[in-house]
């Protein structure tokens, strides 16, 4: 990223969110619903599918609200009923480098396809590779 797009990026998380920069609750619901949709769709993924039921909602509503308060949105996630830590909701599954990076291109896929700006994309998907990479334990 260049210096005049960083300032640009400063300046305007000065004065909003980066929820409120990709778009709000619109813009998150569509970035995660292409997540799951690519998933669900595109055999490079089928991996990281497996790892999820067969009804997509409650996962779809848990990545929202977990990626919302993330992003500077009030809290959703822990408020949810049942909700769990990340870490211990990943633990049953096998995550190794291969799902590691599947989930962080499956996520730059959707971020494209959500339409989000190349300067959010370029500051978001450092931190979620970060994300998943602490989710491995494999």
């Amino acid at each position: 990223m260049d210096q005049a797009t960083i300032d640009q990026l400063r300046a305007e998380l000065a004065e909003h969110s980066m929820f409120e920069l990709l778009g709000g609750a619109d813009g998150l619901r569509r970035v995660v619903d292409d997540f799951y949709d690519l998933m669900d769709t595109d055999p490079l993924f089928a991996p990281i599918r497996t790892m999820h039921d067969s009804d997509l909602t409650a996962i779809k509503d848990g990545l929202f609200a977990y990626l919302a308060g993330w992003l500077g949105a009030p809290p959703q996630y822990a408020q949810r009923p049942g909700a769990r830590c990340i870490g211990a909701a990943h633990a049953p599954f096998m995550i190794d480098e291969r799902a590691r990076d599947l989930w962080v291109e499956c996520m730059h896929r959707s971020m494209v396809a959500g339409g989000l700006a190349d300067r959010y994309r370029e500051a978001l998907m450092p931190a979620l590779a970060q994300m998943a990479d602490a989710l491995r334990n494999v």
